[in-house]
């Protein structure tokens, strides 16, 4: 259908059945939410899809923005590890003063992180960056380093 050669006619006729379609689809709504009602909490997914359909959103996968409903800031287990790291160096220090300490059992991956409060694939990609740099630090099993010396 070519936009520039529509009549006044056709023009009112699209737009009386848009509001056609929009009443249907308010009523729709109303139905599903009736029969939410009565299914309960099963049904939960048609009750928020006639409410998406009643505020007219559309029929499209709503926009996923923000934080997921139920969650409230900050995960509890992490704090920030604030400006601990953020000189040139920083981790460096951080964890060859941990690996000397451990002396000579070493320490695994995981454990390190949770005492300094990184991520351990920060962790991972230091050690796998810095194995053959730094004089005296060994693998000694899957995630498991130690310092010589």
């Amino acid at each position: 259908m070519d936009l520039t050669k529509l009549t006044a006619k056709e023009f009112g006729r699209i737009v009386k059945l848009l509001r056609r379609k929009e009443s249907l689809e308010k009523k729709l709504g109303q139905v599903e939410r009736s029969v939410a009602k009565v299914v309960g909490a099963g049904a939960s997914y048609v009750a928020r899809r006639a409410k998406r359909i009643a505020s007219g959103r559309g029929r499209g996968r709503p926009g996923r923005r923000g934080r997921p409903p139920g969650r409230r800031g900050r995960p509890k287990g992490r704090r920030s590890t604030g400006r601990k790291f953020a000189r040139r160096g920083g981790l460096r220090d951080m964890v060859l003063k941990n690996l000397k300490r451990a002396g000579a059992t070493g320490l695994k991956i995981k454990d390190l992180a949770n005492k300094l409060n990184i991520q351990r694939q920060r962790l991972d990609t230091w050690f796998y960056q810095n194995v053959k740099k730094i004089r005296g630090l060994k693998k000694i099993g899957p995630g498991h380093y130690h310092l010589r010396g």
